[in-house]
């Protein structure tokens, strides 16, 4: 079968490697001319998709990652400071690593005559033939029997096939940063953790933890720091804090380098005050920091005609759930099973869809339950006990079989 796939991100190459390895027609089209590199900080998912992915070939065993065994919960207080309070510390098997490198392994197993960068896909159309034509911003026109949107939250293909479905803001933005090692002031004292920090008395949290650098290091002095916070801004701020240093507003997304002053100022002042010095310190220091605004997406299909969506592109959910890096991956490992056992690609397509479904309004029900805890209902933790944050913990969050955390 001959697959067009619109993005070459994490989902795209994924989608690309396990498509040309059972021996279908692939070719990519990725807008950006350039190597995606310094789109994205740290990220993380469990260790057993990690292992998953190794073996299926799509990144080498040499991977570089951290492995993570548990996430402590800390709050500020004035006798605890630098470091904070821990109210209890839980149990989970992650792995995290670089995005830049993540992209990288991936490209590098789709062969360049699979890529087509600097091309923008401009639409699509069902034809009589029962192929899908995608059409460019070159004027040329690409004719595949299946066409993989994989091209994120703002999906060009969500929108020709589903043009009703609207993103919904979650209230909240992602500010993100990097520091490397060797530029943070006093001891590093971080471990093999993901650290999730709560404010006083503020909706939001940030989390931290280390990453190995661009060249893949792992060793100390080499790491970096990554931190990521979840600050509340009204929908009527919103258009304020996306305004760049340009004075442009940004369509969801300010870019390392674009924030503007007034709006990191704000920021910094803001965690400066809500958590501990030590992390608040590292992110005084960081330079190029960068936002993204939260939201979610709900779908009723997957797909029309001969043209799906996959990662981003489909269902969108809240990042908490750790999910959102091999979505693609395993929207496209479900793909081909359905393609293996049903004799028509319709067939195929209306039995894959609504897997995905199932699986994706699980998560979204899911990151729903974390919003609430970690964002509207944030323990302070410096104010509570280990069994009474145990205890909100198992309240607040009811997980789908063979989540990311384990339950203490």
């Amino acid at each position: 079968m001959n697959v067009g796939i619109v993005g070459g991100s994490i989902a795209g190459c994924s989608a690309a490697i396990l498509l040309l390895k059972e021996g279908h027609e692939v070719t990519i089209f990725e807008r950006s001319g350039k190597a995606l590199v310094g789109r994205g900080g740290g990220i993380g998912t469990t260790t057993s998709l990690m292992d998953e992915i190794k073996q299926d070939g799509l990144i080498g065993s040499g991977f570089a990652h951290f492995s993570i065994n548990k996430m402590p919960l800390i709050g500020k207080s004035e006798s605890s400071e630098p470091l904070g309070k821990t109210a209890w510390s839980i149990p989970m098997q992650f792995q995290v690593f670089q995005w830049n490198e993540l992209w990288r392994s991936l490209r590098q197993n789709v062969p360049n005559k699979n890529y087509k960068s600097g091309i923008k896909i401009t639409g699509a159309e069902m034809l009589e033939t029962e192929q899908v034509r995608l059409f460019t911003n070159s004027g040329k026109n690409y004719d595949f029997d299946l066409v993989l949107f994989a091209d994120g939250y703002s999906s060009l293909g969500r929108n020709i096939l589903f043009p009703d479905v609207k993103l919904q803001y979650r209230g909240y933005v992602l500010w993100r940063g990097l520091l490397p090692e060797n530029k943070m002031t006093g001891m590093t004292l971080l471990k093999a953790e993901i650290l999730r920090l709560s404010y006083q008395g503020e909706p939001g949290h940030n989390v931290v933890y280390y990453i190995p650098n661009q060249n893949g290091s792992t060793l100390q002095g080499e790491r970096v720091f990554n931190w990521a916070a979840y600050i509340a801004v009204s929908e009527s701020e919103l258009e304020s804090v996306l305004k760049d240093k340009n004075g442009e507003v940004r369509d969801g997304t300010v870019p390392p380098g674009f924030l503007s002053l007034n709006t990191e100022n704000k920021l910094k002042k803001f965690l400066s005050k809500n958590i501990p010095k030590y992390y608040a310190d590292i992110v005084l220091n960081t330079k190029d920091s960068y936002l993204q605004v939260i939201y979610t997406v709900d779908l009723d299909s997957y797909y029309k005609e001969h043209m799906a969506l996959i990662g981003d592109a489909g269902i969108v959910v809240q990042p908490f759930t750790g999910s959102g890096v091999f979505k693609g991956y395993n929207n496209v490992k479900d793909l081909i099973q359905c393609l293996k056992d049903e004799t028509s690609l319709k067939n195929a397509l209306d039995k894959w869809s609504k897997k995905q479904l199932q699986t994706g309004k699980k998560l979204l029900a899911l990151g729903e339950q974390m919003e609430k805890a970690f964002i509207w209902e944030q323990l302070d933790f410096a104010q509570v006990d280990e069994e009474t944050t145990k205890k909100w913990w198992k309240d607040s969050v009811t997980f789908p079989d063979n989540f990311n955390y384990k339950e203490g």
